[in-house]
């Protein structure tokens, strides 16, 4: 398509999910018809920014992730008894792709406390954090979830560390069939190679 104006590299790498990589890039050049006054792929690479918060709270792509669990390159593996089930990298993510969220139900700390109180020393799948002024929970102990009878979120089953964490958890809030939900995010913190057991601080 010719007569175009000169668009910004930037402008066309409007990447909310991934980072922006070269080969995407051309490929993204591609199948927006452009032939004259394109950016380089080069130039995409290297002006591209990870996306500010409210964009990644409108991503369509991220929300229907959310809504239906269909987030893709994970597997959870079974490590043995110390760790016992974790989850691992299938593909390659890029330092600050969003890689999955925290599926659940949110409640408040209170209610969260009392079900890690409750465990007498059981693994638990209770995420605490912190929006605005309120102290709330993600409470994924019971699997499966009433909303994803048939699915093993992947988010419940990444292990922590303070150590050597490659992701790094976020809140957001996100309109999830028609409701305004809280959700918290697990954006990668640098590259992260096939097989990489993925951990978050």
């Amino acid at each position: 398509m010719e007569g175009r104006p000169v668009r910004p590299a930037g402008e066309t790498s409007a990447v909310t999910f991934h980072t922006a990589q070269t080969v995407c890039s051309e490929g993204l050049i591609t199948q927006e018809g452009w032939t004259v006054n394109w950016p380089k792929p080069e130039e995409i690479v290297l002006q591209w920014r990870p996306a500010p918060k409210q964009k990644v709270e409108e991503d369509r792509f991220v929300i229907q992730c959310v809504s239906q669990q269909t987030w893709t390159g994970l597997a959870i593996k079974d490590f043995g008894a110390e760790q016992e089930q974790g989850v691992v990298a299938t593909r390659r993510f890029y330092t600050n792709d969003i890689v999955c969220d925290y599926h659940g139900k949110v409640i408040t700390e209170a209610e969260g406390r009392a079900i890690v109180q409750s465990l007498n020393d059981e693994p638990g799948y209770c995420f605490f954090f912190k929006a605005g002024e309120r102290e709330l929970c993600v409470d994924s102990q019971n699997y499966p979830c009433e909303s994803h009878p048939l699915t093993n979120t992947f988010g419940r089953r990444i292990n922590h560390s303070s150590k050597m964490p490659n992701l790094k958890p976020f809140h957001c809030k996100m309109k999830i069939n028609g409701e305004d939900k809280d959700i918290i995010l697990f954006k990668a913190l640098k590259d992260i190679t096939v097989g990489t057991q993925l951990k978050y601080d």
